[in-house]
């Protein structure tokens, strides 16, 4: 035997000792539910080719990393390219809210895309546009300017 078991193969023993570690991270920090789901949906953004917006304002809870006890904000804020856009988040049944959002920076549509669908509507001149009926989720916002003179801005994902 070596001084260095770092330069050893693993063995029967080594196989024993990492599958009790991956049960006791499993059972004492279960990795969240749907964080794979998550994890590829954010991937497309590299589909899109397009710019990423930044969160510009979270709400208070911000600092809970891991918990499942949290507060939904409202009101989020996104900045990317050319646009700002705010979005209130309102219930309206247990399952589905509306979107009430308003977009700054020029002539846009917006796309909300969710896991398995997308809807698009283009924003009046005064930037406003509304999105009724929405599933909670995991959703994302890709702001496309009408004229196309720049690339189209996504939002992080966000859960509504």
């Amino acid at each position: 035997m070596t001084d260095d078991l770092a330069t050893e193969p693993l063995d029967d023993v080594d196989a024993v000792v990492l599958k009790a570690l991956r049960e006791l991270h499993a059972r004492l920090d279960p990795v969240p539910a749907g964080l794979t789901d998550d994890v590829k949906f954010a991937l497309t953004v590299q589909a899109l080719h397009a710019e990423v917006a930044e969160l510009t304002r979270v709400g208070a809870d911000e600092a809970l990393v891991r918990s499942v006890d949290y507060t939904r904000a409202e009101t989020l804020t996104f900045t990317g390219g050319p646009f700002t856009a705010m979005v209130s988040v309102v219930a309206t049944g247990p399952d589905e809210v509306r979107i009430d959002g308003w977009v700054t920076g020029g002539p846009v549509r917006v796309e909300l895309r969710e896991r398995d669908s997308s809807t698009t509507v283009d924003v009046g001149a005064e930037g406003r546009f509304v999105l009724d009926g929405v599933r909670r989720g995991l959703v994302q916002f890709v702001l496309h300017p009408v004229d196309g003179s720049t690339k189209p801005v996504i939002t992080p994902a966000i859960e509504l």
